[in-house]
């Protein structure tokens, strides 16, 4: 027989165990049975928690795009006196960044279209993510955020770093020799920008 529920933070527990498995793996190796005994206590315990393991990876997800969105401004916060085109690169050499030093949980953030996009907590956080870059865009353009050249170029701006992201957590860039490889600084500078 277990032993009973007597763990204070399980929920934040299980939402770090999540994160540490992605971290040397992707989803696939992960399992709420396992967490569970892994924090020390029965899968019922967890499943007070999460109902289901896709439930634990959807708030996993959310806390991702929360903390891709604060990276992306703590590079900002870095260069205070740049200019709209320096801070729209500086965000996104912040999002190829975090891609870089948490793989899994990147992966697991764009995973499958429309697998969290039921979730209110998913669509604000991951919006709240794209907005950095859309609010960027509207400064570099000086114009209000809802255009179609603001949307036009914050797409663009998120689609060029996240495909190099992408690229660069599956292994397809280090298979090109030193020389021909972008640095992320010099991608972002090829950006269209007026």
């Amino acid at each position: 027989m277990p032993a009973p529920y007597h763990h204070g933070h399980l929920h934040a527990a299980l939402l770090a165990a999540a994160r540490a498995r992605l971290a040397s793996g992707d989803e696939s190796t992960l399992s709420l049975r396992e967490l569970a005994q892994g924090v020390g206590v029965s899968v019922n315990a967890s499943y007070r928690h999460f109902p289901s393991k896709e439930a634990l990876l959807t708030e996993v997800a959310v806390r991702g795009f929360v903390e891709l969105r604060e990276h992306m401004l703590a590079r900002l916060a870095d260069r205070p006196r740049a200019d709209a085109r320096e801070r729209l690169q500086s965000a996104g050499q912040g999002y190829i960044a975090f891609a870089q030093q948490a793989p899994g949980l990147f992966r697991l953030m764009f995973s499958q279209k429309g697998r969290f996009e039921s979730n209110a907590a998913f669509l604000a956080a991951s919006g709240a993510a794209f907005g950095v870059l859309v609010e960027l865009a509207a400064e570099l353009l000086g114009e209000a955020p809802g255009t179609a050249s603001v949307m036009k170029l914050a797409m663009g701006a998120w689609s060029l770093v996240h495909g190099y992201a992408t690229f660069a957590i599956e292994g397809y860039l280090s298979a090109l020799p030193e020389a021909m490889r972008l640095d992320p600084a010099e991608l972002v500078q090829m950006l269209r920008l007026p």
